[in-house]
């Protein structure tokens, strides 16, 4: 029995999973294996992993999220759309947006919302005007019912500037669906720093690799040492949500530094109770 709870704490774990960040690919309740030790990282794995950002209270916190960005790769979103070192990548069937519904004068009830998975979203003004987070697949199923005018795929414009998204400069004026182009920084990486570079590096430099970092109007010091560049000691990762316009992922708190990763899903053990 010890033998068997060791191998369980170095190399498995079953974890449940506690959040909406990868709906529907899995549901809040929903059991996984997850395999801990000697893991090669794909894109597209799941992985487990440590929130990075610390916030006062010092509370860990755990993610299930999607690996789309290996250290060195250079990332893209175009109108929702992922490209991965100039190749654009396929949408995964479980892949959820929010969609704009308009219904012909009548009121949503929850027979119409559970025959067509309505569960995450609302009513948002007092017409007839919805707004629902929906896999490409449902939302062509709810664009034939009768009783439905539109259903529209909501998007952010170009170069418009949402300031939750990271970097949180005006510099890179990005949003949740164009974000980009980023680079995910490897170990031995060599960093050019300026003005504006810096805050795509500061929390690598500071908070993850543990250096004292001063910016000065156009001087960085790390160390006390003006610098230029900056040679990076780990490997970083980019992580997205399939609940793609509804997830706390890298495109709001940057990258993912490798030693906070836990592990990655074998498999899903025991589904959600309905």
């Amino acid at each position: 029995m010890v033998s068997v709870i060791l191998l369980k704490v170095a190399l498995l774990d079953v974890v449940k999973v506690n959040g909406k960040d990868m709906a529907a690919t899995y549901e809040v309740g929903d059991i996984l294996l997850i395999k801990k030790a000697f893991n090669t990282y794909r894109t597209n794995d799941i992985l487990y992993f440590e929130y990075p950002v610390k916030d006062s209270t010092g509370l860990k916190i755990f993610f299930f999220q999607r690996l789309i960005g290996l250290p060195g790769d250079s990332l893209i979103l175009q109108n929702k759309k992922l490209s991965m070192n100039g190749i654009q990548l396929q949408d995964i069937s479980t892949l959820k947006n929010n969609y704009f519904i308009v219904t012909k004068d009548q009121k949503l009830d929850s027979l119409f919302k559970l025959k067509y998975n309505l569960t995450e979203g609302g009513q948002v003004s007092n017409k007839f005007d919805y707004s629902y987070s929906l896999t490409k697949l449902e939302s062509e199923v709810l664009r034939r019912d009768s009783s439905i005018i539109k259903v529209e795929l909501k998007s952010e414009k170009p170069n418009s500037f949402d300031e939750t998204c990271f970097p949180f400069s005006t510099y890179y004026p990005w949003n949740l669906d164009y974000y980009g182009k980023i680079y995910v920084p490897k170990e031995n990486d060599t960093l050019r720093l300026d003005s504006n570079s810096i805050s795509l590096y500061a929390t690598l430099i500071q908070d993850y690799e543990r250096n004292n970092l001063v910016v000065k109007h156009d001087s960085i010091l790390i160390n006390g040492t003006l610098s230029t560049y900056y040679v990076v000691k780990k490997n970083y990762f980019f992580v997205l949500g399939d609940n793609r316009d509804n997830a706390n992922d890298s495109r709001i708190w940057g990258f993912l530094p490798e030693n906070c990763i836990i592990g990655k899903e074998l498999c899903r053990i025991k589904r959600a109770k309905k």
